[in-house]
């Protein structure tokens, strides 16, 4: 490197380009891992909130970043300074993706500071529990569908008519909230449960219209 380049960049002095260049290419195998292990449990299909590309760039960027700052704590509190004013829209609606995303900033930040075997070793243990849970949920998923149930009535509907007619296609029935809404006007109850029968609600929403009283009826399934 000529001296007029070295001079302008003297802190490359203390961490040689192959030793960059090895932790980077590191740091794109282990975040290629991480998103790989996200495709193979995520609960979504593909087309919807996929955050294999942003985690396998997370690792490599967070890297950057931890070479950048290397043993210096000004520089380190220098840049979290810059990173602060960057602001994020998008709103990650699963936790188990905040996860991920947490994952791939501690291997990135692991192998951009020299120790691999925290990732090698931490990864299989994190997929193991990743693979663990998705079996769970997909034997969950097999089963009765849970739904939520939000149901608003005009005040004229009979005691307990609208537990009964829940109760009718619901299996572990119970009200998670009672409240009034449009200015006292309405009674809205939100209950929870398991549909009996694969009919997508539509028997259950059909009995509940039928009460005397019911206004609205919502039907919710969780992703």
């Amino acid at each position: 490197m000529p001296d007029w380049l070295a001079g302008a960049f003297p802190s490359d002095a203390e961490l040689r380009w192959p030793i960059i260049l090895v932790r980077l290419l590191a740091a794109l195998a282990v975040g290629a891992v991480v998103a790989a292990i996200y495709r193979a449990t995520r609960r979504r299909p593909a087309a919807v909130g996929d955050l294999s590309q942003t985690l396998l760039l997370l690792a490599v960027v967070i890297a950057m970043i931890t070479l950048a700052i290397g043993d210096n704590a000004a520089r380190a509190f220098s840049l979290v300074g810059a990173l602060a004013i960057v602001r994020f829209r998008s709103v990650v609606e699963d936790p188990r993706d905040t996860a991920f995303v947490i994952l791939a900033v501690a291997v990135g930040l692991a192998v951009g500071a020299g120790f691999i075997w925290v990732p090698v070793m931490g990864l299989p243990i994190a997929g193991a529990v990743a693979w663990a849970f998705a079996g769970a949920e997909s034997r969950r998923a097999a089963g009765p569908s849970r739904c939520r149930v939000v149901v608003r009535t005009d005040g004229s509907t009979p005691p307990g008519a609208v537990r009964a007619a829940l109760e009718r296609h619901l299996d572990g029935c119970r009200q998670r909230r009672i409240e009034t809404v449009k200015k006292g006007t309405l009674v809205e109850q939100v209950w929870s449960g398991r549909l009996r029968a694969a009919d997508g609600g539509e028997g259950l929403v059909a009995t509940l219209r039928d009460t005397p009283g019911v206004t609205a009826v919502d039907v919710v399934f969780p992703d």
